[in-house]
């Protein structure tokens, strides 16, 4: 998820863990709140500090190893949330009470958990439990930058800021958040109009709940979106996987869907998989709806992706909840070959959860992953080397390749 979006659920834990220590009947303390707002949203957005360290390994294959990196495992997560907390009731050493250490303690501690966890919602993945275990988890259910969020929880923290300025900034990010939905090519019309709708009514209805009750309302609201992305994800895999093995000369085995919502539409979806067929890795992109007969999945409006792949036309047949889009076919042996004996191509199969490779008439080496494969040129997702590499990267962490399945074992 976007840092703006971290800090917002920060902010709106921060305003439940106020609400919820305040007797009924009173108001909440001012300075309360405010050292758990700052607390909270500090917290929530530790995690994305791995910038700092990801020049340790030179080039762009130190930000796709490094980024949501060790930063997002739960162990440093904790440690960089005590810090955190050090640190601020240090700076606020005169005007924090007793009272209230325990409170931003544990919103401390627990921020850069709520972090990793909405990070985990999207298809680029996180591994939290290392160095218990290195493998990637993928959520496939949110979109990196979600308005619903925004629209939902931003004004009960508006209504509940003590500061003009506060409330005309997070007014702001809710404007910016719709006004991108019209004018940005990743939504249609539909999907900007139900999300200026959709603001309005949580605008109205969270003025019209009684204050104490504004919180707990955004919170339910946040939940109930993410349950309805993560319901709409299961569908559409489920509606993937029996595409894909329906009406197929050759079997194929599915290792893998990479699934992503269009922005505030949980009916459509963009799904990139991975599979064999007689001893090829192949690669596929489809478009998804999950109730065509309500969208059609040709109404659906997504990001391509595939541009330097220069992809085949689809051999697999569509459905009416699946548009087979295109797909890539390279012998599995060549992938092994890879890991086995090209050190940079070993490195970047730690990150990658839909590889491809391109052998350049130059001598060079392009890798790729389709998830994010959005122009001809080179994205921030794919790297070049030279063949046979002139030097192997240095520092790789010991992550779990995605596709450790289709790998010889060391």
């Amino acid at each position: 998820m976007d840092n703006v979006t971290h800090a917002i659920a920060g902010l709106l834990v921060a305003d439940a863990t106020v609400e919820a220590l305040t007797p009924r009947g009173r108001t909440p303390d001012p300075a309360f709140r405010r050292h758990a707002r700052w607390a909270s949203a500090v917290a929530n957005n530790l995690p994305d500090l791995d910038f700092l360290y990801r020049g340790v390994t030179p080039g762009r294959l130190g930000y796709l190893l490094h980024h949501r990196g060790h930063t997002h495992t739960l162990g440093v997560g904790m440690l960089m949330g005590l810090a955190s907390f050090f640190v601020l009731t240090r700076l606020w050493r005169r005007s924090v009470v007793s009272s209230e250490r325990l409170p931003l303690l544990l919103l401390s501690l627990f921020g850069p958990w709520i972090h990793v966890s909405m990070d985990f919602s999207n298809n680029y993945g996180v591994h939290p439990f290392w160095p218990l275990y290195s493998g990637w988890f993928y959520g496939d259910a949110i979109f990196i930058i979600e308005p619903l969020y925004l629209v939902a929880t931003i004004p009960a923290l508006a209504l509940a800021s003590e500061s003009r300025a506060g409330k005309m900034l997070l007014g702001a990010i809710v404007l910016v958040g719709v006004a991108l939905a019209w004018v940005t090519r990743f939504a249609g019309v539909g999907t900007a109009l139900t999300l200026t709708l959709a603001a309005a009514a949580c605008a109205g209805a969270t003025y019209a709940t009684p204050r104490r009750a504004r919180t707990w309302v955004a919170l339910a609201l946040s939940a109930s979106i993410t349950l309805v992305f993560f319901t709409g994800s299961r569908v559409a895999r489920a509606r993937v996987h029996e595409a894909a093995t329906a009406n197929s000369a050759q079997t194929i085995v599915l290792d893998d869907a990479s699934l992503t919502p269009a922005p505030s539409n949980p009916f459509c979806w963009s799904a990139m998989v991975a599979g064999r067929r007689a001893e090829r890795y192949e690669l596929f992109v489809a478009t998804v709806s999950i109730a065509p007969k309500l969208v059609p999945v040709d109404s659906c409006e997504l990001e391509p992706t595939g541009h330097s792949l220069h992809l085949s036309v689809p051999t697999l047949s569509s459905t009416a909840s699946v548009r087979w889009d295109a797909e890539w076919s390279h012998p599995l042996a060549e992938l092994r070959e890879l890991w086995r004996d090209d050190c940079d191509a070993r490195a970047y199969l730690r990150w990658a959860r839909l590889p491809f490779w391109i052998r350049q008439s130059n001598g060079e080496l392009l890798l790729g992953d389709l998830r994010y494969d959005r122009s001809p040129g080179l994205d921030f997702a794919e790297i070049e080397g030279t063949i046979p590499p002139t030097n192997c990267p240095r520092r790789v962490p010991p992550w779990l390749p995605p596709r450790h399945e289709l790998l010889p074992a060391d």
